[in-house]
């Protein structure tokens, strides 16, 4: 009989099924917690993000009775007001609460290093006042690294940003320059909103940005339409590339100059891109020249999806500590376990079935055989 219509094979695949799952369970129970790739790097960056976050707070003076711990449970003081005359877009809260986190510096060494960036190295940079902690992460990893970024800010900020008019993200920057924390600070300035020209902002509003810049010391790029603000922001991270051609783009928020136009929003994908493809831009922006030139660029706007993709909390109504996060350590299976595990399951499986498909090869043959000579004798 044909080992295809063997009573015992039903049973034997059972318990060979049953072992591949005991193997599995070993495998899962005996997975250890190991350090990822650059561990001390992004560590080390993560560690300077959170002390950003505390001198910011100590400038304040905040305690709890003076946060909205409502809307910023973590007491960071980095959550701005829902509305303000510099406010020039609508904002998630939840993906602001979502970068309070200061291991994003981590996966932003994560990602200068897969892009192959090293000490030195030239970083083109685009930010805005919409996600200040995710400014503080970005200063964070590229003084870690010792990249030499070149920063174009825009003081406009949606809700829930760095939208106070009296502490704009350039007001923040100056703050963390002042106390040491970071060296790093924006070269130019714009206002941001429509067309990157302040666009949708009251005459008060765009006089607050004015006064902004003007207390900090940074000039102001004040341009008549788009097309000359994508191109006097290419013109200026020329001048200031001192010959060295740039080894990176960083963009942080949804800024038209650097993205163009809003529709190109969802063609870029957030995070390390070596490049975007073809596409039928209706603007290219400064992002998409960057990577038409082969720049590597880095784009981080849908701050949710992208902490679930790197094993960061959403939303959390905490702090998180430095080094928290699969992008530090990652629970992984024993390889040299794995391996046995496999050979051994692999043998066994040899063993036990090799004879019975053997047995019922043989058991085929003379049936064929016979059906042959009946079709002669036929014949």
């Amino acid at each position: 009989m044909s080992w295809r219509l063997d009573s015992r094979r039903k049973w034997i695949l059972l318990g060979l099924a049953v072992l591949a799952l005991l193997f599995q369970a070993l495998l899962d129970a005996t997975r250890a917690p190991v350090r990822q790739s650059d561990y001390e790097l992004k560590l080390a960056a993560a560690e300077r993000a959170a002390e950003a976050f505390s001198v910011l707070r100590a400038y304040r003076q905040l305690d709890d009775s003076h946060v909205d711990l409502l809307n910023d449970p973590a007491g960071t003081g980095l959550i701005g007001p829902e509305f303000s005359q510099i406010t020039n877009a609508q904002g998630s809260l939840d993906a602001k609460l979502t970068s309070l986190n200061p291991n994003w510096a981590g996966v932003l060494v994560s990602e200068f290093r897969r892009a192959g960036l090293g000490q030195g190295d030239p970083v083109a940079v685009a930010i805005s006042g919409s996600f200040p902690a995710l400014n503080i992460a970005l200063y964070a990893a590229m003084e870690t690294l010792r990249l030499r970024p070149v920063v174009v800010t825009s003081v406009g900020s949606s809700m829930w940003g760095a939208n106070d008019p009296e502490f704009t993200w350039l007001d923040m920057e100056n703050v963390l320059f002042d106390a040491g924390v970071f060296t790093t600070r924006s070269s130019m300035a714009s206002f941001g909103g429509g067309n990157d020209m302040g666009r949708g902002l009251s005459p008060n509003g765009r006089r607050m940005i004015v006064a902004a810049t003007e207390r900090n010391a940074v000039p102001l790029l004040e341009v008549q339409n788009i097309e000359q603000a994508v191109g006097r922001r290419m013109g200026f991270y020329e001048s200031e590339s001192r010959g060295r051609a740039y080894r990176c783009y960083v963009n942080i928020g949804g800024g038209v100059a650097s993205l163009g136009s809003s529709q190109n929003r969802p063609l870029i994908p957030s995070g390390l891109n070596e490049e975007l493809g073809q596409h039928n831009w209706p603007r290219k922006g400064n992002l998409i020249l960057f990577a038409e030139k082969g720049v590597p660029v880095i784009h981080l706007l849908r701050v949710v999806s992208m902490a679930q993709n790197f094993g960061l909390p959403v939303s959390p109504d905490y702090l998180p500590l430095p080094g928290e996060g699969e992008i530090f350590v990652k629970n992984m299976y024993r390889f040299p376990l794995a391996l046995a595990v496999l050979a051994v399951y692999c043998g066994l499986c040899t063993l036990i079935l090799a004879p019975e498909v053997r047995n019922g090869l043989f058991d085929m043959l003379p049936k064929r055989r016979r059906g042959t000579v009946v079709e002669k004798e036929s014949s």
